[in-house]
């Protein structure tokens, strides 16, 4: 922006064309902005050594080293007023398949089986989650909870965090939902669990700075957004499989526990038949 007013025409279109795209300009190349902004490489690449970059991939990089900064506000400079509902719903339903496709595309099903595998034979299971990830960390706990007991959210309140991190041991699971814009607090929950002997399962978006390491379960769910907002289709999706392998795992003692609930929701009549 520094610049852009000082800008030839050809790069002036480039410069729309890039700010329009900052959301997701890691998955784009230098020949589709150049083509879309018509005009050559050569421009293209005067243009990013103009506003501080030695090459259009030095850009690139950055963009994706940053991506897990990225806010709505932020993402907002890709919004078109012009564009149609119907367009945009497009985009909107493409961006989800694509997350799904990718995010099961390059899953280890090994891993997701060794998930399942412990979550089952946990002696409790805690599930961290806090922003976006909250409602993940949700889903999951209620999933895991209609098949096992000990299922827990973490953190239940700020206020009780240091009680729910003094009662972890080797026996117990933690599965961290690891978005983008992530908390400071993160980073001291897994260390507390980590110290604790805990075994840790991260669902994370591959272009998080890692807080996993060697032994831990690292499933990467990609949540690239069409818009402002990034989706969680394809953690969510993992979560549903993850819970179903769960449940196949613990065989007779996940349905027995399936059918005591169902029980009590007949004495408390709280589910309209």
């Amino acid at each position: 922006m520094a610049v852009y007013e000082q800008l030839p025409p050809g790069e002036r279109r480039l410069a729309d064309i890039t700010l329009s795209k900052l959301a997701n300009l890691a998955s784009y190349s230098a020949t589709e902005l150049a083509a879309e902004a018509e005009v050559s490489k050569a421009t293209a690449a005067r243009f990013f050594r103009r506003v501080g970059y030695s090459s259009f991939g030095h850009a690139r990089r950055q963009a994706r080293a940053e991506a897990h900064l990225a806010s709505p506000l932020y993402a907002m400079a890709g919004i078109d007023p012009t564009e149609q509902h119907t367009d945009a719903l497009s985009r909107h339903v493409a961006a989800d398949l694509r997350n799904l496709s990718e995010t099961f595309q390059y899953q280890d099903a090994k891993l997701l089986a060794k998930s399942a595998t412990l979550i089952a034979k946990a002696r409790r299971v805690h599930v961290v989650g806090m922003r976006n990830g909250q409602f993940v960390a949700l889903y999951m706990s209620n999933l895991l909870a209609q098949l096992r007991e000990g299922v827990a959210v973490l953190p239940v309140s700020a206020t009780t965090l240091a009680e729910d991190l003094s009662t972890l041991t080797s026996n117990d699971v933690v599965v961290v939902i690891d978005f983008r814009r992530r908390t400071v607090l993160l980073p001291a929950i897994v260390q507390a669990a980590r110290n604790a002997g805990a075994r840790l399962i991260f669902l994370t978006h591959p272009g998080m700075p890692a807080l996993s390491k060697p032994g831990d379960i690292v499933l990467h769910c990609q949540t690239e957004g069409a818009s402002i907002f990034d989706s969680y289709v394809a953690t969510v999706s993992i979560v549903n499989f993850i819970g179903t392998s769960v449940a196949k795992e613990l065989g007779p003692k996940s349905r027995k526990r399936l059918e005591a609930i169902e029980a009590l929701h007949d004495v408390l009549g709280d589910i309209q038949r």
